[in-house]
């Protein structure tokens, strides 16, 4: 009977099957656009993979979370495949703080060309980041002293220890 079935096409695990399906268009989209950056909002072939991803960052976060609290929040965890295989096609965890460190590489690379750090705010870089709005963004935050000095420190340390070697060398390549 089962043979019968599989023969027709049953699945057996539709979840699994649906992860499967689901990475697969993720990794079409990085074969076509050259990241796993996929918005929000992103249909392709009628799934919905952007809001899918999402799902996949949350599930990556639940990993610290006890089993009581993946259960409220009806959330599973990753498993070690599953990150390693989204990782290899470079999705990014924290989106926020990827988007910052690009920011602050920017900054780094208008300051070694420019000479200073004093971003006019109508500042566009070249791929069209408002360099300038992002500065005096920071700016406001740090005023507002949301920020304490060590949050500054901690920052520029795991900058230099982690993203800047890896982003200078793609640009510079």
């Amino acid at each position: 009977e089962v043979q019968r079935l599989e023969a027709l096409g049953v699945s057996w695990d539709l979840i699994a099957d649906q992860w499967e399906r689901m990475y697969g268009l993720l990794r079409r989209f990085r074969e076509r656009e050259g990241n796993a950056n996929v918005p929000y909002w992103y249909v392709e072939d009628g799934e919905k993979i952007g809001i899918w991803l999402i799902t996949q960052r949350m599930r990556y976060k639940a990993r610290e979370w006890s089993e009581a609290e993946r259960k409220a929040r009806s959330v599973s965890a990753l498993s070690d495949e599953e990150v390693a295989r989204l990782e290899a096609l470079g999705v990014v965890w924290d989106v926020l703080a990827e988007q910052w460190e690009r920011n602050y590489l920017a900054l780094r690379l208008f300051c070694d060309r420019e000479g200073h750090a004093n971003v006019p705010r109508r500042h566009k870089t070249a791929d069209g980041l408002r360099l300038g709005v992002w500065l005096q963004n920071q700016r406001q935050r740090y005023q507002a002293r949301k920020w304490s000095e060590a949050e500054c420190k901690d920052r520029k340390r795991q900058f230099h220890e982690r993203a800047a070697p890896k982003i200078y060398a793609l640009i510079l390549e």
